[in-house]
This record gives structure tokens, C-alpha cells and sequence, in this order.
């Protein structure tokens, strides 16, 4: 967007144009951001997916676990082997739960700060808006009240000139009178 839009005085208000080409540059802006938002919030919903999927891997890892572990098998029946395999079976689940949990944190943080940011931004742009409207406002009021001041002092001028006009027609006016008068005579 234009630093400084400068928009031009007309006879009353802003020059149309100008203010529409401004509002269309900041609805272009408002649109860039909403998209940018979009796509934080399309890759936010896509790793909620992914942790949906690893949390249910997870559960049914869990409950064929709690499965096994369940059902009586004599401790002389299994090899130390299986019993290895089985606590680095429940120690990899853990591991990917508490994975899956950081990153979910992590995405939601990311989310929530692109959404402060956007509206911080958002703000931003509308305070600066307002600013420099307000600006071209006392700008368009300061012309306008030179501009009156100029023509109260013109319309002065004319009043003047048309009392000095007055005063000297009737100065011929009794001339003309005082010779007629005089021819008369």
C-alpha cells in the first residue's frame, strides 16, 4: 500500500478515485493475509490429522498390548527375547505418543501466533488508515478555510471597488445634473 496516498482535494470531500484505488489496495492486502492465514490453519489441520492417526496407532498398539499382557501365559513360558520385544514395543508407543503431543503443542502455538500476528497487522494497517485520513481531512479543512478566507477577501475587494464606482457615478450624475441645469439657464 501507498505510504502516503496524498489524495487530491476536489470541489468538496476527496477525489473518488484515488480513495477507491486506496481501499482496493488494502482489500488486496486483507486478502493476502487471509490467505496466508488460511494455508497456516490448512497445515495446522493437516498435522491434527496426522496426530488423529498416530494417537489411534497408538490405542490400538495399547490394547493389543494390554491384550497380551492380559492373558495368563506362565512367566516360565516366555523367552527373554518376547519380553524384550515387548517393552521396546510399549517404550517406541510412548515414544511416538509423546511425539505426537509435542508436535501437536508445537503446531497449535504456531497457530495461535499467526493469528495474533495476522491481527496485529491488521490493526496496524487500520490504525495507519485512519491516520492518514485524518491527516488528509485537517489537509482538505486548512484548504477549504483558505480557500473561504481568500474569497470573503475578494468578495471585500469587489464591495469596495463597487462603492468607489457608486460614489463616482453620482459625482458624473451631478455633473450632468449641474449642466443640464446650467444649459437651462
Amino acid at each position: 500500500m501507498a505510504e502516503n496516498p496524498n489524495f487530491g482535494v476536489v470541489w468538496r470531500g476527496y477525489h473518488r478515485g484515488q480513495v477507491e484505488q486506496c481501499l482496493d489496495e488494502l482489500r488486496a492486502e486483507l486478502a493476502e493475509a487471509k490467505s496466508g492465514h488460511e494455508a497456516v490453519v490448512s497445515q495446522v489441520e493437516d498435522l491434527e490429522k496426522q496426530i488423529a492417526v498416530l494417537l489411534e496407532d497408538n490405542q490400538e498398539l495399547q490394547a493389543a498390548l494390554d491384550r497380551v499382557c492380559l492373558a495368563p501365559i506362565e512367566a516360565d513360558g516366555l523367552t527373554e527375547r518376547l519380553r524384550h520385544m515387548m517393552e521396546l514395543a510399549r517404550l517406541e508407543a510412548t515414544e511416538i505418543k509423546a511425539t505426537a503431543h509435542a508436535q501437536r503443542v508445537r503446531d497449535e502455538k504456531r497457530r495461535k501466533q499467526a493469528e495474533q500476528d495476522f491481527e496485529l497487522a491488521m490493526s496496524a494497517r487500520r490504525r495507519e488508515a485512519l491516520r492518514e485520513i485524518e491527516a488528509q481531512k485537517a489537509e482538505a479543512a486548512a484548504e477549504a478555510e483558505r480557500v473561504l478566507a481568500e474569497a470573503r477577501e475578494r468578495s471585500d475587494e469587489a464591495e469596495s471597488v463597487r462603492a468607489h464606482i457608486l460614489s463616482q457615478l453620482e459625482a458624473a450624475n451631478k455633473v450632468l445634473e449641474e449642466d443640464r441645469v446650467a444649459a437651462e439657464s
